[in-house]
């Protein structure tokens, strides 16, 4: 049962998270500019985010000093974690991730980032329901942060990714074989992931998404398309 804040809006505890690796990568600063800024924006919407990055700044501590020159075994980084959790995790500093606000649907991070409100993005048309904004290019694997804005009751279609996809929710909610992703849900997909989206009933539907490299779209109609849309 969700609980309303002070403001009277209802939140949802956030089910879908990353994993610790990226936390530990995002801890280290060895994240490119647009993967930094969504998993500090999913951070944003997590109450134990200092907490678990105190714990991914102690494993990167505890991995580094186990190095021997040796590569490192395949549950190095699991067993690592399993020791530090049992560990009380080292008080937040300053420049941990800012809360999102309550009935703002840009967390902290992107909104200081974007520097402006959702409607003041330049919104184009991506698809029947969709408008897309594209926010930032660059990094490794030809990576791309971008926005959904899609209308409620609106099917995303069947597609693969060229490499690593992140969706996170900053509004609404979408739906794929991978379960039902509500607002700070995130969603991780990589390159043999083939899944459509539909998103929920009574409310529009925003998104950050991080993808690499092209969309591959499977219908002829969205193929045709993608030259246009940029995806």
């Amino acid at each position: 049962m969700t609980a309303p804040t002070p403001s009277g809006v209802k939140t949802r505890p956030v089910t879908h998270r990353l994993g610790d690796d990226w936390l530990m990568a995002y801890a280290a600063g060895a994240l490119s500019e647009g993967q930094a800024l969504i998993v500090a924006s999913h951070l944003s919407y997590l109450d134990d985010a200092p907490a678990r990055l105190s714990l991914a700044e102690a494993a990167g501590g505890a991995l580094l000093d186990r190095l021997d020159g040796e590569l490192m075994a395949p549950d190095a980084l699991a067993r690592t974690l399993a020791l530090l959790d049992t560990e009380e995790p080292a008080a937040a500093a300053p420049t941990r991730p800012a809360k999102a606000q309550d009935g703002d649907p840009l967390p902290a991070p992107l909104r200081d980032w974007l520097g402006r409100g959702v409607d003041d993005l330049k919104w184009t048309w991506l698809g029947p329901g969709m408008r897309k904004v594209n926010l930032w290019h660059g990094g490794p694997n030809d990576q791309r942060l971008w926005m959904l804005r899609a209308a409620p009751g609106v099917d995303i279609p069947l597609h693969g990714h060229s490499g690593t996809e992140l969706v996170l929710v900053l509004k609404g909610s979408l739906t794929d074989p991978h379960g039902v992703f509500h607002r700070g849900d995130i969603e991780e997909c990589t390159s043999d992931v083939v899944h459509a989206l539909r998103t929920g009933e009574g409310e529009e539907c925003i998104c950050l998404a991080l993808t690499e490299g092209p969309t591959r779209f499977k219908g002829w109609i969205a193929k045709l398309l993608q030259p246009f849309i940029g995806l």
